[in-house]
């Protein structure tokens, strides 16, 4: 009886060990059989397929895979990996209950390129995905990544990261129809560098690292540049446009959501947003031709954006903002600028209800001088874009101004601007002005063209109708109210604002 058992025992040791190697055996050529009868635009090749039945473990070495497009035959994505590794494949739930559940995927040094057609529909229909095995993984990790894209036809370089790893976490293979992805997970972490996006035709976004996992985004070092120096654009412009060098040391964004609501209009929504240090620098080559496009105020730029927006607050610290015009060859183009720049936004929206409000409130340094203290308000369904905007400007000397104003407006002033303070009232299409000032020594000079020498008939013209002082009069401040100050509705939303000031310091009177 004990002989019978050692050799049934025996047997079990020799079968297993016949079966074991039979069932790798198998299972590999089922999957090099299940590789090579993939549809014709699409080939997988392996170096090496490592199968071991008894622990549940697959692993692909130096992996190469190519989709091409069914039509055109170009490549749309060129995929390679050092290695893949499947660890603890439940098989009995496979062949028993066609569920295939995992514990690990770990992929290494995938090298990502995807080649984009162009500009894809927005998604019209119901998100779904083909019926397929229930695949459960219980942890997907993607080590040494890089990733790009270019455009297909002209092979430029549309979006790169150098490099990334991500964790996903009980990852579900249904489709996610908030996200219209075909799996679903419960948590992700994503950690990046050297990422540039293009934006646009003439600019583009850098970002030296980011860190991005479930409800909160930290990204730093960014930059959105244009690809252009100042000149070359000029160049390669038929109207005027800006030229773009925006740097933020870090952008924090707290409790993110996002999706597609309804299953197809996408919405961003997050709680709070922080710039760090930002430093923007605009500059304007007013020599080439004039953009006569209508120029949209901040309402309705919100309100036409194709997807939900929803910041409930956006902080702005320790910025400068400065910008430059060039409006001839011989001179120095003229810059106005703003340091220790602080904002708060609140309601930064296009989806609340009517009768709320967009705040903007900014604190700054006026060419380093004056404090400036601005209040906006607006609500975005408003049609004819009602907006309030406030502000409040220390004591200035006039003369800081004439680096921008004698390029530019061949207009020097001098004195001093002890306190101004105004309100605007306006639409998209015209406003009011409540204005006072308190001022002292203020003169003008009408420079000649070109030459920024003194025009000394028409400077005297000019100081007929401007005030010296509000020293003398009945009030300490000389004040104005101006309506129907009518916009150019093809200039920016600051040429609109000067307008208005320009129309009350005129006509300031005490």
């Amino acid at each position: 009886m004990k002989f019978k058992y050692i050799g049934l025992l025996v047997f079990i040791v020799i079968l297993g060990l016949i079966i074991v190697p039979v069932s790798n055996y198998i299972v590999k050529g089922k999957i090099e059989k299940a590789l090579n009868n993939l549809p014709k635009h699409v080939s997988v090749k392996s170096e090496t397929i490592f199968v071991d039945v008894t622990s549940g473990t697959v692993e692909f070495k130096n992996i190469v895979i190519s989709v091409n497009n069914k039509i055109s035959k170009k490549a749309d994505l060129a995929l390679s990996l050092k290695t893949i590794l499947i660890e603890d494949i439940d098989y009995i739930d496979f062949v028993f209950s066609n569920i295939l559940n995992i514990d690990e995927l770990r992929l290494d040094g995938p090298e990502i390129t995807y080649y984009k057609e162009g500009k894809k529909k927005k998604p019209d229909s119901e998100y779904s995905i083909s019926e397929t095995p229930e695949v459960n993984i219980k942890l997907v990790e993607i080590l040494n990544g890089q990733v790009q894209v270019l455009d297909q036809n002209t092979d430029s370089l549309l979006f790169a990261v150098k490099h990334f790893k991500l964790n996903l976490t009980h990852v579900k293979h249904e489709p996610d129809v908030s996200h219209r992805i075909p799996l679903t997970f419960h948590n992700f972490d994503i950690v990046a560098d050297s990422i540039q996006l293009n934006v646009g035709k003439y600019d583009r976004l850098y970002i030296s690292d980011a860190h991005f996992k479930e409800h909160e985004a930290l990204f730093k070092g960014l930059q959105l540049k244009t690809i252009y120096s100042k000149k070359e654009l000029s160049k390669h412009l038929k109207t005027e446009r800006d030229h773009l060098d925006l740097k933020l040391d870090s952008l924090e964004l707290d409790k993110i959501d996002f999706g597609y609501r309804n299953d197809s209009i996408f919405y961003f929504h997050t709680k709070k947003s922080k710039l760090h240090n930002l430093n923007f620098e605009v500059y304007r080559d007013k020599l080439v031709a004039d953009d006569h496009t209508i120029k949209a105020l901040y309402g309705k730029m919100l309100r036409d954006l194709k997807f939900d927006l929803n910041v409930d607050e956006l902080i702005v610290s320790n910025g400068k903002v400065a910008y430059e015009e060039r409006v001839n060859h011989q001179a120095v183009p003229g810059k106005i600028y703003f340091t220790d720049f602080n904002a708060i936004m609140m309601n930064v929206s296009n989806t609340y209800p009517e009768g709320g409000k967009t705040q903007i409130k900014t604190t700054s340094k006026f060419m380093d001088e004056a404090t400036l203290i601005t209040d906006c308000e607006f609500d975005v369904n408003n049609i004819y874009d009602r907006f309030l905007f406030k502000a409040q400007l220390g004591k200035f000397h006039a003369a800081n101004m004439n680096q921008f104003l004698v390029p530019n407006l061949n207009v020097k002033f001098e004195g001093i601007l002890y306190q101004t303070y105004f309100t605007i009232d306006g639409t998209a299409n015209h406003s009011s002005i409540d204005l006072k000032t308190k001022f002292d020594g203020l003169r003008v000079s009408i420079l000649k063209k070109h030459k920024h020498k003194k025009n000394k008939f028409l400077s005297a013209i000019a100081n007929i109708f401007v005030s010296k002082t509000t020293r003398k009069g009945e009030s300490a401040y000389a004040e104005a109210v101006r309506h129907n100050i009518k916009r150019d509705k093809t200039k920016s939303v600051f040429n609109f604002l000067w307008l208005n000031v320009k129309d009350g310091l005129i006509h300031a009177k005490n």
